[in-house]
This record gives structure tokens, sequence and C-alpha cells, in this order.
């Protein structure tokens, strides 16, 4: 089951996410960002590594976006999994996948960049959650 839900939004995609721990967040942040973009089965054949400093967790979060974003859109990167290091803003993100293989994948919706447009980031008794707004 999801760890994340569409909201509505008038031109854009709305996604709520939530998580029990920040980087647990992160993973599901990504699993919706490529679940909504892409059908097809996802094989752990290639690996990337990428580091992000931010100057807050909010940061963290888009820039989190915009990384998996970009790597999709220049190299076709699809993650699979996700072996995170967390310290205060800095993340360091070795991530297993696959490259987009018209073969074998299909685009459902192109996501084009996340936005800073109704962002929300809250910490809960539970976890966190987070509201996302992204460029179609």
């Amino acid at each position: 089951m999801p760890n994340y839900r569409y909201i509505n939004h008038t031109a854009d995609l709305g996604i709520e996410v939530k998580a029990r721990t920040f980087k647990e967040l992160l993973k599901n942040i990504s699993n919706a960002i490529f679940e909504t973009q892409i059908s097809g089965t996802i094989d752990g054949v290639k690996t990337m590594h990428f580091s992000i400093k931010s100057k807050t967790l909010g940061d963290l979060v888009i820039d989190w976006c915009r990384e998996l974003i970009y790597n999709f859109a220049v190299n076709g990167f699809i993650p699979k999994t996700y072996d995170l290091s967390l310290k205060k803003t800095s993340l360091s993100a070795d991530l297993t996948g696959d490259t987009f293989n018209i073969e074998k994948h299909k685009v459902k919706l192109e996501i084009k960049n996340v936005t800073y447009h109704h962002f929300k980031l809250k910490k809960l008794q539970t976890g966190y959650k987070v509201v996302l707004i992204f460029d179609v």
C-alpha cells in the first residue's frame, strides 16, 4: 500500500507523502515520483551515487526530488533500492535501479520539476508528512 496520495491541484500534480522517519520519507517520495511516472519492471542492475547539502530539511526534500528528476531526465535512471546516510541537512545516497528502456518501461506521466508552491514539511508525533507540487 502506497505511503502517498494524490491531492487536488489545478494544473500540476500534488502528492502528500508520509513516513515514520525522514529517510523513509525520502524513499517514499521517490516511490511516489516513479510509480506516478513509470510502469514496468525495475531491475537492480545499475548504481548511482550522489550527495546533497542543503540549508534546511525542507530544502533537502526539494533538492532530493530535483536530483531524482534530473537523473531520470538525463540518464534514464529509475531507482529501486536506497542506501541513505543523513547528517542534519546533508544526504549521501547510494541507489540501485534500472535505466529506462522503451521495450520494458512506459512513461505514464512526465514530471518536469518540483516546486516550492504549497510546499509543506511537517514533523508529526508519528513521523513526517510532506506536501509536494510537481510541474507536469
